[in-house]
């Protein structure tokens, strides 16, 4: 099963990296792909693992009020045709 997690970070008092690298950390174990700087399809073994996720990435933006959104889609079962302009160079993809 797969699905897309994304994040804004709107950090007043220059927190982006510490935020960004709390929210990398909230994905920790898991497969991804990153197809854009903060948008990431993720590879779980059982829903329970969609759960889990959320309920990191929301305490990590909870300790950030108004400076950090985050969104995540649906599990699906099915490959998709995303359409990607042109992938990064280097660091888009990591297996667990």
């Amino acid at each position: 099963m797969h699905f897309v997690v994304s994040w804004e970070i709107n950090s007043k008092d220059n927190y982006s990296e510490e935020i960004n690298s709390s929210l990398m950390e909230g994905l920790r174990g898991y497969s991804w792909l990153r197809l854009l700087r903060t948008f990431y399809i993720l590879e779980v073994e059982h829903e329970h693992d969609w759960h889990v996720i959320h309920e990191k990435l929301l305490t990590i933006a909870q300790r950030y009020p108004g400076e950090v959104n985050f969104l995540m889609s649906p599990l699906y079962d099915l490959d998709s045709d995303y359409f990607v302009y042109k992938m990064p160079d280097s660091n888009f993809y990591q297996a667990q």
